[in-house]
């Protein structure tokens, strides 16, 4: 795998203002500009700085204390190590993994597994996701506002997954 450093790093091409990031060990370098894609397959060194709205393909590793700023969002089986932290409506694809005390302030969320990470503040739901929660609880997450009598009463309920729980009790 090519090692790229922060020289490298600085040449990559730009498109619709997203640079753009080959495959690679990006570990030399520490801190990285917002709107950055990067390619499957990328490794990251401890204590990394992602600035906004910077997008990971699939099977990415970080490793421990990385922090993402607002909008990051990671594509499947990307593993993060101990204590990495995400700012505000990251989202998360499917088959991620968190290592212990890692933390995220109000992320999207639309799996039906509970969140593997501490949160901070509401547990957003992405557009897709909305429709189970309209047909399973009639509520309509649209404004990220919900009447907190209706969730009371729904939080009363037997059939709730760990999941459904945690996301309900984070509006309240």
């Amino acid at each position: 795998m090519k090692k790229y450093t922060q020289q490298d790093f600085n040449k990559f091409e730009i498109i619709n203002e997203v640079k753009q990031c080959p495959c690679g060990d990006y570990s030399k370098i520490k801190k990285f500009a917002e709107r950055c894609s990067f390619a499957k397959w990328c490794s990251f060194a401890k204590w990394c700085y992602f600035a906004e709205e910077c997008s990971f393909a699939e099977e990415c590793s970080f490793a421990e204390r990385c922090s993402f700023a607002e909008e990051c969002s990671f594509a499947e089986r990307c593993s993060f190590a101990e204590r990495c932290s995400f700012a505000e409506r990251c989202s998360f694809a499917e088959r991620c993994s968190f290592a212990e005390e890692c933390k995220a302030v109000s992320p999207f969320w639309s799996f039906v597994y509970d969140i593997p990470f501490q949160t901070k503040g509401k547990i957003l739901i992405p557009t897709p996701a909305k429709t189970y929660w309209k047909e399973r609880f009639d509520l309509n997450f649209n404004n990220n506002e919900l009447n907190k009598e209706k969730l009371l009463d729904i939080l009363k309920r037997t059939d709730l997954t760990k999941c459904d729980r945690r996301i309900l009790e984070s509006y309240l």
